[in-house]
């Protein structure tokens, strides 16, 4: 009985954070107003890359790889059911990755995609396994893309990427970049979250 007491409290610490997480407001600026989010000109460099950014993190480490933190149907965070349109208990499929060189962390991205079934536009994606994003989106003739926006968050903001840090990692912040794709009238969210093993070395 103690055992299953002590589950029920961990479960409802674990929701109580989820929801503490999913609820935290997040201040996304316009690209005009990029001076307020860094300063810096190597961090706006990569924040504004335009073309496929998993081919320019190539160039400097050909051995980029990628480790997939959860890939589930899920209940986006808030401000992504927002951007969406979506109502915020609505389910959607929520990819989420580490692109590493060597031990080092430098990218964390969320993709979500509401309405995913095997014949949306987007379906093939549910099999990307360890393969960037990039190399998918930029492959797509008829695709479109909203303008950026950018904000800085603590890195423990997001979802399942805290357990991924050394603990002086996990103190730091992110320098984070979202935009929407659209292929066929279906939208698919990607944040990009620019770590300091990329933007610090």
């Amino acid at each position: 009985m103690p055992n299953e007491r002590l589950a029920k409290i961990k479960a409802l610490i674990q929701d109580k954070k989820s929801h503490t997480v999913r609820g935290r407001p997040s201040f996304w600026k316009p690209a005009r107003l990029i001076q307020r989010v860094t300063p810096s000109p190597k961090i706006q460099s990569w924040l504004n890359t335009k073309e496929s950014l998993t081919q320019r993190l190539r160039q400097h480490c050909p051995a980029l790889h990628v480790l997939v933190l959860s890939e589930k149907t899920e209940r986006p965070l808030l401000d992504e059911s927002t951007a969406l349109g979506m109502h915020p208990n609505d389910l959607a499929w929520v990819r989420c990755v580490l692109l590493q060189c060597a031990d080092q962390n430098w990218i964390y991205a969320r993709t979500v995609i509401p309405n995913l079934t095997a014949e949306s536009p987007w379906g093939a994606l549910q099999k990307l396994g360890n393969k960037p994003l990039g190399d998918v989106l930029f492959e797509l003739p008829s695709i479109q893309r909203t303008p950026f926006e950018f904000t800085s968050q603590a890195l423990t903001t997001w979802p399942y990427l805290s357990k991924q840090l050394e603990p002086d990692e996990s103190q730091g912040k992110g320098y984070a970049r979202r935009s929407i794709f659209t292929q066929k009238g279906a939208p698919l969210l990607l944040t990009e979250v620019f770590l300091p093993g990329l933007v610090e070395s």
